[in-house]
């Protein structure tokens, strides 16, 4: 039998500053989001990179899914959302 998986808490400042970064760092992606749509173009924008993003955010949200981890659930859909509509800029616009 398995043992359930305990709450979520944050227990000290580094859990508050690491949760701090994780929810707000899509923010900061989505300058190249705009970027990429109001000029209608993904020159010098490598799919490469930001698809890997987007695999490397799906193991996590997976993990965090299986692992029942609302904090990961929530903050890799984030990131999916945000890369993943910079993935499909590059392809439309490139």
């Amino acid at each position: 039998m398995t043992k359930p998986n305990k709450p979520f808490t944050l227990r000290t400042k580094f859990d508050y500053v690491l949760y701090f970064l994780v929810f707000t760092t899509p923010l900061f992606e989505v300058p190249q989001a705009i970027e990429i749509y109001s000029n209608k173009s993904a020159a010098n924008v490598s799919l490469l990179t930001w698809s890997y993003f987007q695999l490397y955010n799906l193991v996590w949200l997976i993990y965090g899914i299986k692992n029942q981890i609302k904090p990961l659930v929530i903050a890799y859909t984030l990131y999916m959302l945000v890369e993943g509509s910079i993935v499909i800029g590059i392809i439309i616009y490139r």
